[in-house]
């Protein structure tokens, strides 16, 4: 699969129709209809319903995407479905009405992706920065399933590449995985692995539930990190550093790099795809109703579909109400001075893509807290301020700027940011349905890294090909894999 910078070099030497043309999967001899079957009919490629290994396609917004079984080879979540019925298989967009009656993928125009791809490859951790984590005041994040609230979950995992730093406490109920080196001040608690690729200090009383990988030097005067499982270090004086009460394994360690930032989401040319193929006239919204009156309160109910917005700026307040599955695509900033608030109804869905930059001065709140990975945020600009109260039920993808939280800040979805920075507490509510959401990749797709492949071929092989996982080193940080080859979060302890 080529990667996010490549995706759309194409996309201006043609001018797209109003329908969508992305074809992800060719069918075979499926029958008609809109391919969100339960498993038993239905064809090859992803046009064939039913979902895989039993991780049958929980759709956001309470609707069940196909249902696992035996049918043909439909990906997560089962086969997109927003198309009307057709002999050859089942293309992916045949228009508004279609679009929005489907419960499947939300395509991407020109491309073979879509938006379900890039938010199941995107949000892995809770909380994962492309350089450093600063916390200056308490760390808390833990899991929860908007699909299967009965479901027992220790997820909720920070991921690091550069260094991080605790001064206060921290309880992460995930894994904890730096590739640079690590301070923490206080009391740590991290229940799923440790990894660290640097020297890591330990000030405080902390515990690692599982085992710890520590790359460099410990610097501990009393034995402060208690490890339950096994230490993994190369420099044999390390332990006697900590209580290993698995044991330590001296020897060589591969960190792993946990953030994916080196092949951004192309936020930008995913603007520009909506720009030319959008639902804007059929739904009459114009591309500049949310700046047209920037002096006034504003408040507007869309119906499902795909709108291509100019900006959201005003000095007063903007209410957005969504009422289906949704696409927001704005080129150019977010500056709101009022409060800003973007909710959906119990079945709607939000990608919402910003060119630009975000200046939230207010109070703001966007998306749903029941369920987050029904609305995915992706900032493609260098400035993110968030001043004001923030409720976030969504996860935010921001890989060129830095999250700066002056305020208490609880999120209840996931971020991805260039840096984290907090000055007071710091709440993630992870919701591992976001890595279950409706995509369209084929399995067997081309790669260069797992950040490339997404069940049920979630593991680049040595070909360059897609395919099932063998050991947990196939799957990207922090997933691990199952016996039947797919790749999931690490389970409860």
């Amino acid at each position: 699969m080529m990667g996010h910078k490549q995706l759309f070099s194409l996309l201006v030497l043609v001018a797209l129709p109003t329908a969508l043309v992305a074809a992800c999967g060719s069918g075979g001899a499926g029958g008609a209809g809109a391919g969100s079957a339960s498993g038993t009919g239905g064809a090859g490629g992803q046009a064939g319903a039913g979902g895989v290994g039993g991780q049958a396609g929980a759709g956001v917004g309470g609707e069940f995407v196909g249902s696992g079984g035996s049918g043909g080879a439909g990906g997560m979540g089962g086969a997109p479905s927003s198309s009307s019925s057709g002999t050859g298989g089942n293309p992916l967009d045949a228009g508004l009405e279609d679009f929005c009656m489907g419960n499947g993928a939300i395509p991407i125009p020109g491309s073979g992706e879509c938006t379900g791809d890039i938010g199941k490859k995107t949000f892995l951790f809770a909380a994962c920065s492309c350089t450093g984590f600063d916390a200056n005041n308490t760390i808390q994040t833990d899991s929860f399933s908007s699909i299967d609230p009965n479901k027992p979950l220790a997820g909720g995992s920070i991921g690091v590449n550069g260094n991080y730093s605790a001064q206060a406490a921290a309880s992460i109920k995930g894994a904890l995985l730096v590739k640079g080196s690590m301070n923490t001040t206080n009391q740590h608690d991290v229940v799923q692995d440790m990894q660290c690729g640097g020297n890591a200090t330990i000030s405080h009383v902390a515990s690692a539930q599982s085992n710890a990988t520590i790359g460099g030097v410990v610097n501990s005067s009393n034995k402060e990190l208690t490890i339950q499982g096994k230490l993994f270090t190369p420099i044999a004086d390390n332990t006697a550093k900590v209580n290993a009460l698995g044991g330590s394994v001296v020897g060589p360690v591969d960190i792993e790099t946990p953030c994916n930032c080196d092949d951004p989401v192309d936020v930008a040319g995913i603007v520009q795809a909506f720009g030319g193929t959008n639902d804007n006239d059929e739904n009459d919204v114009a591309p500049d109703v949310l700046v047209s009156t920037p002096s006034m309160p504003t408040e507007i109910t869309l119906p499902c579909g795909r709108y291509f917005l100019t900006g959201i700026k005003s000095n007063s307040t903007v209410t957005v109400h969504l009422t289906g599955r949704t696409v927001l695509a704005i080129d150019g900033d977010i500056a709101v001075a009022g409060k800003l608030t973007i909710d959906l109804t119990d079945t709607a869905e939000l990608d919402l893509f910003v060119k630009g930059n975000v200046a939230l001065t207010n109070q703001a709140a966007i998306g749903a807290i029941t369920r987050p990975a029904a609305t995915r945020v992706y900032i493609g600009g260098t400035q993110v301020a968030l001043a004001g109260a923030f409720v976030l039920g969504a996860n935010l993808y921001m890989p060129n700027a830095a999250l700066q939280a002056s305020n208490a800040l609880e999120i209840f979805g996931a971020v991805f940011a260039k840096s984290i920075a907090t000055a007071h507490q710091f709440k993630v509510h992870y919701d591992e349905a976001i890595i279950t959401i409706d995509g369209c990749q084929p399995p067997g797709s081309a790669c260069t890294d797992c950040h490339d492949c997404v069940n049920p071929t979630p593991a680049c092989g040595p070909g360059g090909q897609c395919g099932p996982c063998s050991t947990d080193k196939d799957c990207c940080p922090p997933l691990v894999c199952t016996p039947n080859g797919t790749c999931v979060l690490p389970p409860p302890k």
